[in-house]
C-alpha cells in the first residue's frame, strides 16, 4: 500500500504546511539577519529604482483635479524616500569633506 503525503505534491493548495520545529526556525531567522546585513548597500540602490519607477509612473497619469488616496500617498512615499536619499547622500559627502 502506498500512502500519499499531500505536502509533497507540487502545487497543492490544500496541502498542509509542513512542520518546522524551533530550533529550524530560529536558525532559519539567524541566516534570514545575515542575508539581510549583507544587503544593506544595496538598499539604497532598490530604493532610487523603486522611486524613479514611481515617479515615471506617476508622470504618466492623467492630471484629475482630487487625486485619490492611494495617489496621494504614493506621492507623499515617493516625496519620503528622496528626502531620505538626499539626506543620505548629504551625510556621505559631509564625511568626505572632513577627512
Amino acid at each position: 500500500m502506498i500512502f500519499r503525503r499531500p505536502e509533497l505534491e507540487k502545487d497543492n493548495p490544500i496541502a498542509p504546511e509542513p512542520y518546522i520545529g524551533p530550533r529550524r526556525r530560529l536558525a532559519m531567522a539567524r541566516a534570514a539577519a545575515l542575508e539581510k546585513s549583507t544587503e544593506s548597500g544595496n538598499l539604497k540602490e532598490v530604493l532610487r529604482t523603486l522611486t524613479s519607477a514611481a515617479a515615471e509612473f506617476l508622470r504618466e497619469q492623467p492630471n484629475v483635479r482630487k487625486p485619490g488616496r492611494s495617489l496621494t500617498a504614493l506621492r507623499d512615499a515617493i516625496a519620503k524616500a528622496d528626502q531620505m536619499l538626499a539626506v543620505g547622500n548629504r551625510s556621505r559627502s559631509s564625511n568626505r569633506v572632513r577627512r
